[in-house]
């Protein structure tokens, strides 16, 4: 391809985990932290730019990613969701991006042939979203492109990029990924998934 479509990774990883008890992000499994095994991933597609945005205990959370080839960014207003921390997060973006990969730090089963199916389906369709299709619905990891920018940096409060997946469902495409639903939430979900508390 002459003029390949650049892809930047965004990493969501801003919330205080307040019904785990501990932040997520730190949570291990097979030796790495959720964040670290998620950036690994992103980065091993190939992508521009891998941004993560923190917010709540960012001080205790950079130093699991600062080995890693990663841009990090605070989102200081955090507390407002997860419509904050993307927004936040699509400023941070490399300027001349003609996508957005969006990511979740809690989904510990994304592989990198999700990823390179979910980016491949894009560069057939980039005027389609993407997204995971799990539990009955869909969501993260999901790829938008340039057209959508502007409807994800509009995003505040807790309203995620879901409602945009479902304002445009005439143009939203979908890659089976089962093990979604799986994410980390609570002590329970910690257990369930085999992961030491």
């Amino acid at each position: 391809m002459a003029n390949p479509s650049k892809i930047a990774a965004l990493i969501l990883a801003a919330g205080a985990s307040t019904r785990l008890g501990q932040p997520k992000q730190l949570v291990q499994l097979a030796g790495k932290t959720l964040l670290e095994r998620a950036c690994e991933t992103a980065l091993s597609i190939d992508n521009q730019a891998v941004v993560v945005v923190l917010g709540a205990h960012c001080e205790a959370i950079k130093p699991a990613i600062e080995h890693l080839p990663v841009k990090t960014h605070v989102n200081e207003n955090w507390q407002a969701g997860m419509g904050s921390t993307i927004a936040f997060g699509m400023a941070q973006l490399p300027p001349d991006a003609d996508a957005v990969l969006l990511l979740l730090c809690d989904q510990p089963f994304v592989t990198y042939d999700l990823l390179e199916n979910l980016v491949g389906k894009w560069r057939e369709n980039p005027s389609h979203v993407i997204a995971s299709a799990y539990g009955g619905s869909f969501g993260p990891p999901a790829v938008f492109g340039k057209r959508y920018f502007a409807e994800l940096a509009a995003l505040n409060g807790q309203q995620g990029a879901k409602k945009l997946m479902e304002r445009h469902r005439e143009q939203r495409l979908l890659v089976d990924f089962p093990e979604g639903e799986m994410d980390v939430d609570t002590e329970e979900d910690l257990k369930r998934l085999g992961f030491g508390v």
